[in-house]
């Protein structure tokens, strides 16, 4: 009996003990039960936060402070709106101050042209790429210009819409702007005016049907074969003048070349430009004379 009453006493001690550790346990999850809400609570905020300082960084890089557009870490530029060319000198200074800028209205009176102009292109492997404000046909080494007595090599030629350079105040279609270096750094530019026509250009139908519709790589295409004189009009005759680079930083010493004929494009072409606008309004001429020959 009293054996009983012994192993009856620890049976209740025993309950007794589950019940205090499944109280301090039922109160040691509730509270960790608290403890995890709360973590959750803060995560939640600092998500929330996170997403915050994202979208802000966001909005910086689309409005240009600090951001990059892609093109070597240059600041953003565009052709319209708040980066649009009006805004240009902001971050460009000589877009804004400089005196030779271009493009320009080219119009009478002219005077006659001191040097003349020879380009000795050559075939090679067509090679484009989309910067998002044109688009660019590299050109491999081999094809010159000779202008006067210096020499020049076709580096890239690249093309707007409408033209940028006007003959008296009317732009054309499209215009191509050739890129020439020298040796020592200078630029000359010839450029190829384009007004729309039936007659197709099967040079320039090569580039179209292989030019890239948004930003992004250069694309190589190893089956086609361009040589940039097809590009050319028949005639060498010119408008010259001293000007800029088109786009910023809107360097200066530029000698630009614009065929006086222009050459047909389709208007299925114009109108597949990857750009529906990208073309610089003229710039003054600051008492600057333009050659014709």
């Amino acid at each position: 009996m009293f054996l009983r009453m012994i192993v009856t006493g620890i049976v209740v001690i025993l309950f007794g003990v589950l019940g205090t550790l499944g109280f301090v346990g039922v109160k040691k999850n509730a509270d960790l039960g608290k403890e995890l809400s709360k973590v959750a609570v803060e995560v939640k905020a600092q998500g929330k936060e996170i997403a915050h300082l994202k979208e802000e960084l966001a909005a910086l890089e689309k409005k240009g402070h600090g951001g990059k557009d892609g093109h070597g870490g240059a600041p953003h530029w565009a052709y319209e709106g708040e980066f649009g060319p009006e805004h240009w000198g902001k971050q460009f200074a000589t877009c804004g101050n400089g005196k030779s800028q271009s493009p320009v209205n080219i119009t009478a009176p002219f005077e006659k042209a001191a040097v003349a102009i020879k380009p000795d292109y050559k075939p090679g492997m067509l090679k484009l790429v989309n910067n998002g404000h044109t688009v660019q046909v590299i050109v491999p080494p081999g094809s010159k210009l000779k202008v006067g007595e210096e020499s020049y090599d076709l580096v890239q030629y690249h093309f707007h819409r409408p033209s940028e350079e006007q003959i008296d105040g009317k732009p054309m279609a499209m215009v191509m702007h050739m890129v020439h270096k020298s040796a020592d750094g200078k630029l000359a530019v010839i450029g190829v005016l384009m007004r729309e026509s039936a007659v197709q250009n099967r040079a320039l139908w090569a580039i179209w049907k292989h030019m890239p519709k948004a930003q992004g790589p250069e694309v190589e295409v190893p089956s086609v074969s361009i040589n940039p004189a097809q590009l050319l009009p028949e005639s060498q005759a010119h408008y010259a003048y001293e000007g800029s680079l088109t786009t910023p930083p809107c360097t200066e010493g530029v000698k630009f070349f614009i065929m006086k004929n222009p050459i047909g494009i389709q208007k299925e072409m114009i109108d597949s430009f990857p750009f529906k606008m990208n073309a610089r309004p003229v710039q003054p001429l600051n008492g600057r004379k333009i050659s014709a020959s």
